[in-house]
């Protein structure tokens, strides 16, 4: 079974309708839909693989979803000026007309990637710095917000003002658009 496989087989078995009802009731239940989902279907994924992350792989699949099921507005997979992004919240409109009111969520999925680099490359286009996060299965260390996926890791390794678990990144992308008062299609 494959990663998406994996993730939507659970999501089928906890059901669409139930996870929409919850993130519009309140985006804090996203933290507890997105551990769920993570820990039932973090002993199926191969925590061996030498060439890919398979839970930075598995948490861009479960974003996607929850993105969508909380109807926050984001751009995914696409290019700007050359420099390939992840995802884009809340669209490349509001990235080029101003940097503040714009977040890139890139996920590092490959264990060789220079994540300095990365990090230039994005810089170039989102000079915030602020406004770069990182989904990573470790701490990166490069002073930008990194949202860490593991199931090996514990809340108190989560003190060090860059670093967030996983589960809060909902959380943390509908903060940033009440904080820049965006007042596009939202439901949540």
């Amino acid at each position: 079974m494959n990663i998406k496989e994996i993730l939507y087989n659970e999501i089928d078995n906890v059901g669409k309708n139930h996870i929409r009802i919850l993130l519009s009731n309140n985006v804090y239940n996203s933290k507890t839909i997105i551990d769920s989902l993570f820990n039932k279907c973090s002993v199926l994924l191969n925590k061996d693989n030498l060439f890919e992350d398979e839970f930075t792989l598995f948490a861009e699949a479960l974003l996607h979803f929850v993105l969508t099921m909380s109807m926050i507005p984001a751009e995914r997979k696409i290019n700007v000026d050359g420099i390939d992004i992840d995802i884009l919240v809340p669209n490349s409109k509001n990235l080029k007309d101003n940097n503040d009111k714009a977040i890139i969520i890139h996920f590092h999925k490959y264990k060789k990637e220079n994540m300095e680099e990365t990090i230039s490359n994005l810089s170039k286009i989102q000079k915030k710095l602020n406004n770069i996060w990182i989904v990573s299965s470790n701490n990166i260390n490069l002073n930008v917000n990194t949202f860490i996926v593991s199931p090996l890791l514990h809340a108190d390794k989560y003190n060090k003002g860059f670093t967030y678990p996983f589960s809060d990144i909902l959380i943390k992308i509908d903060e940033f658009l009440k904080n820049i008062n965006y007042s596009g299609l939202k439901i949540i």
